[in-house]
């Protein structure tokens, strides 16, 4: 493909890009939230650059875990508008992106927005999983747990979702570092656990950690 191909194609996505009406004041944007949060909200502005009035027709999220509304349905020539989203945490942790897809009455071709959400563990396990092969001797082996910094968590208990598995916590530094031991009780054939370890935060908050265990 020549060099002014791509130079048109590229200007035809542009105007495909201002041919909206309604004009975002951004279509990404990234927040991060702190440990024990429940949910995070986001806020999206834009303004109706066009000459006629524009309606929200439609307002989609890819998870029922991102709710989102605007302020208002219709938004005369001139007006300024806002959408909000809401995300539920949960007990998630990592980096999400969630999107929103925004369909007016204006124009044929929807608005995608995304919405990036970084959200801290409370507690690292390292490392998270462990394994043995077939047939290995099944010695223990270790996964060092710790609060994330800032938080002092006492962990009390470790439950392995498989009995072919066992556990073993071991406190090396109250509230900050412990040690949970692993051993299969046989490696003579496949299995894997989740395991699970429980505790509280000095906040009071209950805390659960997972591990992961496996003979492949």
């Amino acid at each position: 493909m020549n060099t002014r191909r791509l130079l048109l194609i590229a200007l035809a996505g542009l105007g495909a890009l201002t041919g909206h009406g309604l004009q975002w004041k951004t279509d990404t944007l990234t927040v991060a939230t702190t440990p024990f949060q429940q949910t995070q909200d986001v806020v999206f502005e834009f303004t109706n650059t066009s000459t006629k009035p524009v309606a929200l027709v439609d307002l989609q999220t890819n998870c029922d875990c991102l709710d989102v509304s605007a302020d208002q349905q219709t938004y005369a020539p001139g007006a300024r508008g806002v959408l909000k989203a809401r995300f539920t945490i949960g007990d998630r942790a990592g980096l999400y992106e969630r999107l929103i897809t925004v369909v007016t009455d204006e124009s044929p071709t929807p608005v995608r927005l995304m919405v990036r959400i970084e959200v801290p563990e409370t507690a690292t396990a390292s490392p998270r999983s462990v394994s043995w092969t077939v047939n290995e001797p099944p010695a223990a082996k270790t996964v060092d747990l710790a609060p994330a910094p800032g938080l002092e968590i006492n962990f009390a208990e470790a439950q392995a979702t498989n009995d072919a598995f066992a556990a073993r916590l071991e406190t090396l530094e109250p509230g900050r570092r412990y040690r949970l031991h692993l051993t299969p009780r046989s490696t003579a054939a496949p299995a894997s656990a989740a395991i699970r370890v429980f505790g509280r935060e000095k906040s009071g908050r209950d805390v659960v950690v997972s591990a992961y265990a496996s003979v492949q």
